[in-house]
């Protein structure tokens, strides 16, 4: 049997072992085919008794989790699989089909066996292919590699082939051993110790702020029914994440370093996740200090992160301390992560050599010829177990505490071969090497590791490139194709060529036209301006509700019905049963039973737009001319010209990507095929499309299948940067957050992890990307470090119209930009500067930080106050950390104030003139400590400029949302098939609910503005955090218009009354109350002041 049937098989067996009977009958026992899917699903926190279960059961249960191919946790490919199995010879006897829902099973007693007899086998086959994927060392002859050389100049990339001519003696390469998986299930940690270790430190420093940090947190800390910790310990237990839920400033990363230090003292390993790599920097020289401060000299500390970002990390590391001042400290982080490589003095091509760009070394590609069999083989570089830029990898089996980052545990491998109970393994990942080896993790800001397990959901493949030598995968396919369809069995060569040949046409010919600009990019209501190197996510149903509703002629603001909406998706399905002859078809006002007829020519027209007919590219033979003939009896005559235009325009490119994705999904079902005839170009779409890479324990989220969009680059200065990307978006980063010390923890390594998350604000009920499904085992209360007042700040332009940006669009939204940059600075920020300058209390923090949505608007922003007379250097704009790598800087226009990079803009308070910092409220909402030796913070107040609404088809945001209302409506069960059903019938409901709506914040349904105004709150609870540190009185200004409009029945005052009104009615509202205290009072005392009628 192949893997998915023994996982079929093994699924089937459990399920039957561990829920009851199905059967009406008690001489027969039934089993559900949903209870054996739930089991491969990954979501084992929908079942209440996933806890009870027996340690073997449990290790059955995540050993076949471990094993599943991703496309069994989509129920429909779970039942095809069930299918398979029951029509193989080689099902055993003992099990049978009953009926689509249920099979039969007579061997209940030899379930156990069976399954751990299956689990054997896929242990085993394993084991093999990760044996295969081992490279011997390239020690001696001539090998080669293809480099790409970047080349400005032309499109796309030049290649040189470096050769290597390599006589070395055999090196010993001992590899890092990380024995058996840690076993802790719980950890009692005496607070006492805590305090000894920071009472050492202090005096080690002359300092007092770790002590008095780690009073007022236990202090005032609680757990989640309100009661304080009594018994002088710390507990925690493996399993799922446990939560300290603590306000910005509380000593949540004192805590996270004390801990460290006890666990040295203790034996114990400790990991820490923090957001970036800087932070790994400063959290590593931070821990080695304070371990030597406590005579730990020998403790290792390994700071963990990427490989190939380890020499452009320590480069802009050392860049920046510099440039503060600080020499010493820049040699420290250049050595931390710089390396060179020593496969160059080997290299015979001097090109090669000069070319060479660090983080871009291909150490596992050497191609080699075997001398015994002549066929090509591919070799490691001899020196990877003694080079600079593995040694942290290397030192892990060492390690005391390790420290990576958010994105390196999400998706990070090791570049190198290790051991593991005795087995080599090759690329294991960071995640499985870091819950093997330590004994506690933990994750810094907690729900921003969730959120960037969303931003992290997407995956791409490009698809077709405009005039770019550097081939796309369909061309890579197309061409291994046409060597290679000898290979193949006729019939699979007859149906695979013809969708591979129609996908690559229609790609390109995409590409083309988008270039040419006959295929618009833009949708209703969008930006039309002129950007360079434009990225679009498009998802080829995005705009159905708008073309439905022009088609039907409904009324502004009405959406259409489900039936029209289905009508019109049959307009793009080739399928016989697509055609609307024998089909219900709902009238169009005004049309009539001519309905029909008109619908049935645009969908032949639409069908016919992807097709090459005659040697002609349709797009280029008038098929816009066509459709927007086809559909003009249909529309209202009143229907502007702009507006049929768009029609048109979105009607094609919804045509296209449509069959893309059609061809390229029918081209992977024979991915296996493919692969074993050679033609490995298909191997990317196919792993994209199925198993979407790297192993999660739920492969997809409520929805239960991944969703697929397409990413559009479209640059109208270069039109050879015209690009079209498949993008899935798939994974569930709500159930791995909480589940990474369970579940996950118990498939890769089979002991559960304790893993503490830390985090100001992981639990907001109704928040997509950042509330926690896990509740907070502690918090402690927001009011011991200052406090928050929130007001309303409407400002007015030259004609005494309040200032709004958030719904404005093209040059609208650049002039807003710059009228409250002017209003800003003329009505609130001269005045506010001079007041809190000349206190003696504010005098230390006569600052502004202003936040917007956008490096554009940052920089509007300041053009708007230059142009009332501030000074420019006293504004600080923030960049994009990237822009100084990418662009020369002799050719970028140097703007007259002072520019930070996103990742250093704590030097803010040291610049000498600049009083006003302006960035974006992503970077400039958290991990940003402004803030004096003494703890005080540096800033005076905070300014949101501009409402943050999210836009709705960014695919982190669809999912997140999507994700969340699912999971807000379901509790754990004892029947987590049903419960897992109704996730997907939630989750459905809502994902069709969006694309029925219109994406404009007002017309969305008011559940989604309620859970974008949650996602809200967390972003001002995190900014006030920047201005309250050190138990000051913060004060947050709303500036945009838009919050506070009550005409359009959208205002923050309003949406925040319901969103409260909600939380009182689900019981959560006291737990919010004591989590964020007078925050959270002062957010409802602006509310209700501004109550609306």
């Amino acid at each position: 049997m192949n893997v998915q049937r023994l996982s079929t098989l093994a699924a089937l067996a459990l399920a039957a072992r561990l829920f009851p009977n199905r059967s009406e009958e008690p001489f027969r026992h039934a089993s559900a085919i949903r209870d054996a899917h739930f089991l491969l699903s990954g979501h084992t926190h929908l079942w209440n008794r996933y806890g009870e279960l027996s340690c073997e059961d449990t290790w059955r249960v995540t050993r076949l989790l471990w094993h599943r191919p991703a496309r069994l946790a989509i129920l429909a490919a779970f039942r095809r699989a069930v299918e398979d199995l029951f029509d193989s010879p080689n099902l055993p006897e003992g099990f049978a089909a009953l009926d689509d829902e249920h099979y039969l099973v007579t061997v209940q007693q030899r379930l156990a066996s069976l399954v751990d007899q299956v689990l054997e086998e896929l242990d085993g086959r394993r084991a093999a292919a990760d044996e295969g994927r081992s490279r011997e060392l390239a020690l001696q002859g001539h090998f080669r590699i293809g480099t790409q050389i970047p080349d400005p100049s032309r499109p796309g990339n030049g290649v040189i082939q470096a050769h290597y001519v390599v006589d070395l003696p055999q090196i010993q390469a001992p590899l890092p051993d990380l024995g058996k998986p840690k076993e802790c299930l719980r950890l009692q940690v005496p607070i006492d110790a805590l305090r000894a270790i920071a009472d050492a430190q202090d005096r080690a420093f002359g300092q007092s702020h770790r002590r008095k940090s780690l009073e007022r947190l236990f202090k005032h800390i609680r757990r989640a029914d309100g009661s304080l910790l009594a018994d002088g310990f710390l507990i925690l237990d493996a399993g799922l994440i446990r939560v300290l839920s603590a306000c910005t400033g509380s000593g949540k990363s004192v805590l996270a370093k004390l801990l460290a230090a006890w666990g040295v003292k203790n034996n114990l390993v400790t990991g820490i996740v923090v957001p970036r790599n800087d932070s790994v920097l400063s959290f590593t020289r931070a821990i080695r200090e304070e371990l030597h401060a406590l005579g730990l000299q020998d403790a290792v500390v390994v700071p963990l992160i990427s490989p190939n970002s380890m020499q452009e990390a320590a480069e802009k590391a050392a860049r920046s301390l510099i440039e503060e001042g600080r020499a010493q400290e820049a040699d420290e982080a250049y050595g931390e992560f710089a390396y060179g490589c020593a496969m160059q003095a080997k290299s015979t091509n001097t090109q090669d050599v000069d070319l060479w760009q660090p983080g871009h070394e291909r150490c596992s590609d050497f191609e080699g010829t075997d001398p015994e069999s002549g066929e090509t083989r591919r070799h490691r570089c001899p020196w990877f177990a003694h080079c600079g830029k593995h040694r942290h990898q290397l030192n892990l089996d060492k390690a005391d505490v390790i420290i990576t980052n958010h994105i390196n545990l999400m998706s990070g491998r090791l570049h190198i071969p290790v051991l593991a109970e005795g087995d080599v393994r090759n690329h294991m990942t960071v995640e499985e090497a870091l819950l093997r080896l330590t004994h506690v993790l933990l994750i810094d800001e907690a729900d921003a590791f969730q959120a960037t397990g969303f931003a992290k959901s997407a995956h791409h493949v490009t698809l077709a490139r405009y005039g770019s030598r550097q081939p796309s995968a369909l061309q890579e396919l197309h061409d291994q194709f046409s060597v290679r369809a000898g290979a193949l069995m006729y019939e699979l060569e007859r149906y695979v060529h013809p969708k591979i040949t129609q996908a690559r046409f229609l790609a390109e010919s995409y590409v083309s036209n988008a270039a040419h600009g006959r295929i618009a990019q833009r949708g209703p209501n969008e930006r039309n301006r002129q950007q360079l190197a434009r990225r679009r996510l498009i998802i080829p149903r995005r705009w159905d509700a708008w073309c439905t509703a022009r088609l039907w002629r409904a009324p502004d603001g009405e959406s259409p019905t489900r039936e029209q909406i289905d009508t019109f998706r049959k307009l793009f399905n080739p399928k016989e049963e697509a055609q609307l002859a024998g089909a219900k078809v709902p009238v169009v006002p005004g049309v009539g039973e001519s309905t029909r007829e008109h619908l049935t020519q645009l969908r032949t027209e639409l069908l016919d737009a992807t097709a090459l007919r005659e040697g002609t590219d349709p797009v280029f033979d008038n098929v816009h001319a066509r459709i927007a003939a086809a559909a003009r009896p249909l529309l209202d005559e009143h229907l502007a010209d702009d507006g049929r235009e768009l029609l048109v325009d979105l009607l094609v490119r919804r045509a296209y990507l449509e069959q893309i994705r059609a061809q390229i999904e029918y081209v992977t079902r024979s991915g296996t095929s493919l692969k074993a005839s050679g033609i490995t170009a298909a191997n990317e779409l196919t792993e994209m499309l199925e198993d979407n890479n790297q192993w999660h324990a739920a492969p997809y989220g409520p929805l239960g299948a991944p969703v697929f969009g397409f990413t559009a680059i479209h640059d109208i200065e270069d039109k050879h940067r015209t690009e079209l990307a498949l993008t899935s978006f798939a994974g569930d980063p709500h159930a791995y957050t909480a589940q990474l010390g369970d579940t996950t923890a118990l498939a890769l390594c089979g002991q559960r992890r304790i893993v503490l998350g830390l985090s100001a604000t992981a639990y907001m009920p109704g928040g997509t990307m950042h509330h926690l499904i896990t509740p907070p085992t502690w918090y402690v209360p927001d009011d011991i470090t200052g406090s928050l007042v929130l007001r309303s700040l409407t400002l007015r332009d030259e004609r005494n119209n309040p200032i709004r940006i958030s719904g404005t669009s093209d040059i609208h939204r650049d002039q807003a930009h710059q009228q409250m940059g002017r209003a800003l600075w003329s009505q609130h920020i001269v005045q506010h500067l001079k007041k809190l300058a000349s206190r003696p209390a504010t005098a230390h923090r006569a600052r502004i930080l202003v936040a917007c949505t956008s490096y554009v608007g940052a920089a509007q922003l300041a053009e708007g106050m230059i142009s009332a007379g501030a000074d420019p250097e006293m504004i600080a704009v923030a960049t994009r950390a990237s822009d100084e790598n990418t662009v020369p800087a002799h050719y970028r226009r140097r703007p007259a104030w002072y520019e930070i990079p996103s990742d250093a803009l704590e030097r803010f308070p040291h610049h000498p003139t600049a009083k006003v910092l302006i960035a974006p409220l992503t970077i400039a909402e958290r991990g940003l400590n402004m803030v004096d030796h003494s703890g005080r913070s540096l800033v005076g107040e905070v300014i949101l400029a501009v409402r943050p609404i999210p836009l709705m088809d960014e695919p982190a945001q669809l999912l997140a949302l999507i994700s969340s209302r699912a999971y807000s409506s379901v509790t754990r069960s004892a029947d987590p098939a049903e419960t897992l059903r109704d996730l997907a019938i939630t989750s459905s409901s809502v994902h069709e609910e969006l694309f029925r709506s219109h994406h404009f914040f007002q017309s969305l349904p008011n559940k989604v503005r309620l859970s974008i105004v949650a996602e809200m709150l967390i972003g001002i609870i995190q900014l006030g955090g920047r201005v309250r540190r050190g138990g000051d009185r913060g004060v947050l200004y709303l500036a945009d218009y838009a919050f506070h409009n009550p005409s359009s029945g959208s205002d923050l005052p309003r949406l925040i009354r319901e969103l409260r009104e909600g939380w009182s009615r689900s019981g959560e509202l006291e737990l919010l109350q004591n989590i964020y205290g007078s925050t959270l009072r002062a957010i409802f005392d602006f509310a209700d002041e501004r109550t609306s009628n």
